[in-house]
């Protein structure tokens, strides 16, 4: 790249941003690890150095034949860095799984083989289970077989298949479709196993840059690792991120510790978000785990944090909450705090999100499912997106009578009028006339009953009016309500998990759609990464979190840990203290002016003890 000399960088350029530019000179590269805390401005930093690279060294690469590859962590900030970089075709901006599915899709007979592979592992396994089940006729053997059978029908299709698709956005279950977690593995195989892969990935994007790194898959993320070792001289693999924000469970655990020994590790140390107050207090929270330690920045006001510690029993909490945020006026001078409107309450987890927001029925059960869990937090599953851009939507078209939008959903989500079903050619008036007649039945049930979501993804299947994800058919089938507990003990978690979340009411599954769409009015630290609120409300509260995850009340000294939590620590392994304290710190670091903490807990003293020794100051805990 040109050899740029102090004077020719832009005033705005911090030190971290110049030496980012070096390592991406490919006369004499250089991968990193940019460790960038909350509000260290990692985004801008990013934006900053494309866009020295586009004034002064595009042309090479373009000469090239070569893009440079930035990999983002929400289409938001796609969308963000595209419109900063003037939506310049040099430079390639995706979500990771897009860039994984551009990278692969043109090898049809290596996505064909490795399906054949996988499904014939999946086929063999689920056999094995089969022969030895006690009872052949058994619940958990007839559910075996029909997923052993459904996966051997998606076998013998995919030699017919000459072009795969992917389509994260409706869900549609079409044979040649596949789904996220698929296409992830197979780059993470392709990558790791071939040269030949690798050579064209380096050979495309001889610049590959990955924004919130501690949350890219780990085994994509090791191959990568090894594209890079093995292409030193010609590869930067640049890598955006902070370890203490990572939130789910397939990210690379020892990203910081475990990179190669020429990497470099620049660091971004100043917080431009938080006040002062904000900014010790979320120091204070990591500094144990990394020692990674923030600055204020120089025009940084003071703050304020208050922790109020509330008795567990008490059961109004919004009226509680509403006081809280009365206090802050009184405390803080800001009379925008008695405006809820004007605060930006922070559910913090999940299931939390989940008892607030009215969808925990159908929520709850997925989530608690460990292999379901990532799935169910982003709304990325084949499953779920068929419910969210399918379901949901020609429910809520029947119901409103839209009969252009409930023709173009069938269009879409099935085979019913399309030239592929031959009834349809040969009789296309008796076709609509049947559709018709079952959407207007279907009507009349939304209207006068309370149907769950297996009742109608079934109607609609056995109608023709959408067609079922065949993973979810196999959940479909069996309504396991009808299974004593002992029989539901002999089957699969996942057929245990998705068997509960169909029966959950259409109202609680429209509450989750919103919610993974950020149309709810509840927040978790997944949802609210990157962003920032002049006044915050974060509420602590296990009891509404069902704990499966998180557990404040160890965190804040109200319960010990666990022996398991111990040994976890003990050996570096993620534990539910360290998810929480991660959490904490991602929530409270969200605070522009001033933060208020809401611990509901069923041992007040010892929280409140606790969090004077720790990490707050005397007069800033309050009993409630």
């Amino acid at each position: 790249m040109t050899d740029i000399s102090e004077d020719n960088f832009p005033p705005h350029f911090d030190e971290v941003d110049k030496d980012i530019y070096h390592f991406l000179n490919l006369d004499s590269p250089s991968s990193f690890l940019l460790f960038a805390g909350a509000g260290s401005g990692k985004t801008r930093t990013l934006v900053n150095v494309l866009e020295h690279v586009k004034r002064h060294d595009l042309n090479r690469i373009i000469d090239a034949g070569s893009r440079i590859a930035v990999i983002t962590y929400t289409n938001a900030a796609c969308d963000e860095i595209k419109h900063r970089l003037q939506f310049d075709p040099a430079f390639s901006v995706s979500t990771i799984h897009s860039f994984a599915w551009d990278l692969i899709k043109p090898f049809t007979e290596d996505i064909r083989g490795f399906l054949r592979d996988r499904l014939a592992e999946q086929i063999a396994e689920l056999q094995a289970k089969i022969d030895k089940a006690r009872d052949q006729n058994g619940i958990t053997a007839i559910k075996n077989a029909k997923s052993r059978d459904s996966k051997q029908r998606r076998l013998e299709q995919i030699e017919e298949i000459t072009d795969f698709s992917y389509s994260p956005t409706t869900g549609k279950p079409e044979r040649d479709a596949l789904n996220h977690a698929e296409v992830i593995a197979m780059a993470s195989s392709f990558i790791a196993n071939s040269e030949l892969m690798q050579t064209l990935l380096i050979n495309k994007f001889p610049i590959l840059l990955i924004d919130e790194s501690q949350d890219t898959d780990k085994n994509l993320m090791n191959a990568l690792i090894a594209a890079q070792q093995n292409n030193q001289n010609k590869f930067v693999l640049g890598l955006f991120g902070d370890m203490m924000q990572r939130i789910y469970g397939g990210g690379k655990e020892d990203l910081d510790s475990g990179l190669p020994g020429d990497w470099k590790k620049p660091a971004k140390l100043i917080n431009h978000r938080c006040p002062k107050r904000v900014v010790t207090l979320i120091n204070d929270i990591r500094v144990d785990i990394d020692g990674m330690q923030q600055k204020a920045s120089k025009s940084a006001t003071e703050g304020a944090v208050r922790l109020f510690i509330v008795n567990a029993q008490q059961k109004d909490k919004y009226q509680i909450e509403a006081s809280i945020r009365a206090s802050m006026r009184d405390i803080t001078n800001d009379e925008m705090w008695v405006d809820a409107e004007s605060v930006k309450c922070l559910t913090l987890e999940h299931a939390m999100a989940a008892d607030r927001g009215g969808f925990a029925e159908f929520f709850e059960p997925l989530a608690s499912n460990s292999d379901l869990r990532d799935s169910v937090l982003n709304g990325t599953s084949q499953e779920l997106k068929f419910i969210t851009n399918l379901v949901l939507p020609l429910v809520e078209a029947i119901v409103n009578d839209e009969h252009f939008e409930i023709t173009r959903l069938i269009k879409l989500g099935s085979t019913m009028i399309s030239s592929s079903n031959t009834d349809f050619v040969r009789e296309p008036i008796d076709c609509i006339t049947k559709a018709d007649a079952s959407i207007e039945e279907l009507k009349s049930k939304l209207i006068n009953e309370e149907l769950n979501l297996r009742e109608v993804i079934g109607y609609f299947s056995i109608n023709g009016l959408l067609d079922v994800p065949e993973r979810l058919k196999t959940h479909l089938d069996t309504d396991i309500s009808s299974f004593s507990e002992e029989e539901q003990e002999e089957l699969e978690k996942e057929y245990i998990a998705w068997g509960r979340a169909l029966r959950a009411k259409m109202p609680s599954v429209k509450s989750y759609s919103n919610y993974i769409n950020e149309s709810s009015g509840f927040a978790t630290h997944q949802g609210v990464k990157g962003l920032e609120f002049d006044r915050v409300m974060a509420v602590l509260d296990d009891e509404s979190a069902g704990g499966f995850l998180f557990k404040y009340e160890k965190l804040l000294g109200a319960e010990p840990l666990s022996n398991t939590d111990k040994k976890n620590e003990a050996d570096g392994k993620d534990s539910t203290p360290l998810r929480t304290r991660r959490l904490f710190y991602v929530i409270c670091s969200r605070a522009e002016k001033s933060l208020a903490i809401v611990a509901y807990t069923k041992n007040p003293e010892a929280v409140r003890a606790n969090a004077i020794k720790s990490w707050f100051k005397e007069d800033e805990v309050l009993m409630v």
